[in-house]
């Protein structure tokens, strides 16, 4: 087995890449990259590049591959190695494509890469301890089934809002957004290219991201997503991101704006609906479970100090 690096800015390679990333998708029955990663791929323009690292067999055949995207001063890793509960994916594989991606990001510079062990990468525990990560994080999934009696109610707690307009919220939502996350690495950093990464991707509804204001200021946002039916689940609706002014805390806004999401997921034939929401955020998962939501699974992102 080979492993080598690829440049971001070769098409042929980045589209090699995102092919084998869809078959082993395919396989799995479940997305692979997280949105972040995937949107990284797929840009050829995004700058910092990705670091791209494959594993190749005698024949040149991808039989695994590695990217790692810059996020502040840390970068974060995730693999994807093609594998059954029959045939485990490749461990030697797996940690050749780590301890390179590991040299690269050591020497970009960042004093931590971390790796997130989704609920599906179970294969990969003992291989974080060998390598030194350790536990940082739990993200939990959650997930809840509504029903008209749960619209109505929703209905009922949701506040105003109107549609993302783009071209013209751009600037007022990144100021809400990274204050309300300001110590969160990986959302409380975005900048317009961020933002108009995920804007332009095929998944986006502008009707789906919504504003409240108060005052003619953004005061919070809702952003839903959708997900199309895969291997493991049916067609699920998603509360991408959600946020409060935090100048306009402790007013209800945050289940308020929740609501009026999961109402337009609910009307738009999207029952059944998740969230992510970080394992130490105690008041958001109590805003949560008061909508209805329950643990589905966890993942972790495990660190490793560079």
């Amino acid at each position: 087995m080979r492993i080598t690096e690829v440049d971001h800015r070769h098409e042929v390679a980045r589209r090699r890449v995102i092919a084998f990333c869809d078959g082993v998708a395919e396989m799995h029955g479940h997305g692979i990259l997280s949105d972040h990663l995937r949107l990284e791929l797929e840009d050829a323009t995004t700058d910092p590049p990705p670091i791209l690292v494959l594993g190749l067999d005698d024949h040149d055949g991808v039989r695994g591959f590695a990217q790692a995207s810059m996020a502040n001063d840390t970068s974060v890793v995730e693999l994807v190695i093609p594998g059954t509960h029959e045939a485990p994916p490749d461990r030697d594989l797996a940690e050749g494509l780590l301890r390179a991606v590991v040299e690269r990001v050591h020497d970009g510079g960042a004093s931590e890469l971390t790796w997130w062990l989704r609920s599906h990468d179970h294969w990969y525990e003992t291989l974080a301890e060998t390598l030194g990560f350790v536990e940082r994080r739990n993200l939990l999934q959650l997930r809840a089934r509504l029903d008209s009696r749960d619209r109505d109610r929703l209905a009922a707690m949701r506040v105003s809002t109107r549609a993302f307009r783009i071209g013209v919220d751009e600037a007022e939502w990144l100021r809400v957004n990274n204050t309300a996350f300001a110590s969160h690495g990986e959302q409380g950093s975005w900048d317009l290219e961020t933002l108009h990464r995920r804007l332009n991707s095929d998944w986006f509804d502008p009707q789906g991201f919504l504003l409240h204001h108060d005052e003619d200021q953004l005061a919070a946002f809702c952003w839903t997503k959708v997900h199309r039916p895969t291997g493991h689940d049916g067609a699920l609706g998603e509360i991408y991101v959600i946020a409060v002014d935090p100048s306009r805390a402790g007013r209800g806004l945050g289940a308020a704006v929740t609501a009026a999401g999961l109402v337009h997921l609910f009307d738009s034939g999207f029952p059944d609906v998740m969230l992510f929401v970080d394992e130490t955020n105690t008041a958001a998962r109590a805003m949560y479970a008061g909508l209805g939501f329950v643990e589905h699974h966890r993942d972790r992102a495990m660190g490793l100090a560079l």
